[in-house]
């Protein structure tokens, strides 16, 4: 190992004696266990860990209008929610997502499954988009997408919690097919849900319909469809995660490129300095440039666990 390094830095190790080769080790163990722990730890605005598949956390809703209502929801704020409203497939797990600003996509956590493989939304006119998950917050199982929405529109968010009785639409994937639209009402309950008081209506929903919106007959996304039951967590909670999420780039190549340069300059800096400082005390002629070659040394280092690890969970869980 000795003699690659000589090869490879130029530097002869034992000058420095048995402490610098132990801060060298420490350094390469401390790259590998940040790369590590930030897989354990993810990125996001709350706490976030993998979940269930959507089977577990989205059934069917059977429930109907118990008042009857004779209200018609407008079909014209279907269509224009359903060019807004994709396919989510994510390592083999599918459900919706709908575009809640520029270059920002909404689904559910166990949907992106927390970044990890590629994130790819279908539209229902055959365009495909790749995203990667910039923020997400475990309890509500919530993801927010980053990814180039092109001109799509994105669809408006009313932060109000609705009223009961208020006429709904929810536009998803149910089955991984669709787009499919349902309609109901919200029924009122505020049922606690991982500590959420979330929203409850009535439009029929199934495995498949996680993520999906649910808007009301002006257009305005109150809810998005999250737990079994025909629960939705409200638009209050999201926004916290949609203004986070602004911090980050709108593509996964951007992302990946902001990571290297800012895992570089960490590495190739924080070495930089320790190198010197220990060249300097051992006596070393030039200790400047041996903390040049241990620091591009490290800048290596850092940039094969990065690629590592992008090809083992994605670029969102270093973000």
């Amino acid at each position: 190992m000795n003699g690659l390094l000589q090869t490879f830095m130029g530097i002869r190790l034992p000058f420095m004696g048995i402490r610098l080769r132990r801060l060298c080790a420490a350094s390469l163990l401390l790259a590998l266990l940040l790369g590590v722990s930030q897989i354990a730890g993810e990125h996001t605005a709350g706490r976030v860990s993998s979940l269930p598949r959507a089977d577990r956390w989205v059934e069917a809703s059977t429930a109907i209008d118990p008042a009857g209502s004779q209200d018609v929801f407008p079909e014209d704020i279907i269509d224009t929610v359903t060019r807004s409203v994709g396919l989510v497939r994510s390592a083999g797990v599918f459900g919706s997502g709908w575009i809640a600003g520029r270059d920002t996509v909404i689904t559910n956590l166990h949907v992106a499954k927390a970044g990890s493989g590629d994130i790819y939304v279908d539209f229902s006119d055959g365009q495909r988009i790749e995203c990667y998950t910039a923020v997400a917050d475990r309890d509500m199982d919530l993801a927010v997408l980053r990814c180039d929405t092109g001109a799509r529109a994105p669809i408006s968010l009313d932060p109000r919690i609705p009223s009961a009785g208020t006429l709904v639409g929810v536009v998803g994937y149910p089955g991984g097919v669709g787009p499919t639209a349902t309609t109901g009402q919200i029924t009122g309950e505020r049922v606690v849900a991982r500590g959420i008081e979330t929203v409850g209506f009535t439009a029929a929903i199934a495995s498949g319909s996680s993520g999906s919106p649910v808007f009301d007959s002006k257009g305005n996304v109150l809810a998005v469809a999250t737990f079994s039951g025909g629960l939705g967590v409200p638009i209050e909670r999201l926004l916290p995660l949609l203004k986070a999420a602004k911090r980050y780039p709108a593509t996964k190549e951007a992302a990946e490129w902001r990571l290297r340069i800012r895992r570089s300059v960490i590495a190739g800096v924080s070495t930089l300095f320790v190198a010197w400082f220990f060249a300097r005390r051992y006596g070393r002629n030039d200790p400047w440039k041996v903390a040049i070659r241990w620091a591009i040394f490290m800048v290596f280092v850092a940039l094969a666990l990065t690629q590592l690890f992008f090809a083992i969970r994605g670029p969102a869980s270093f973000i």
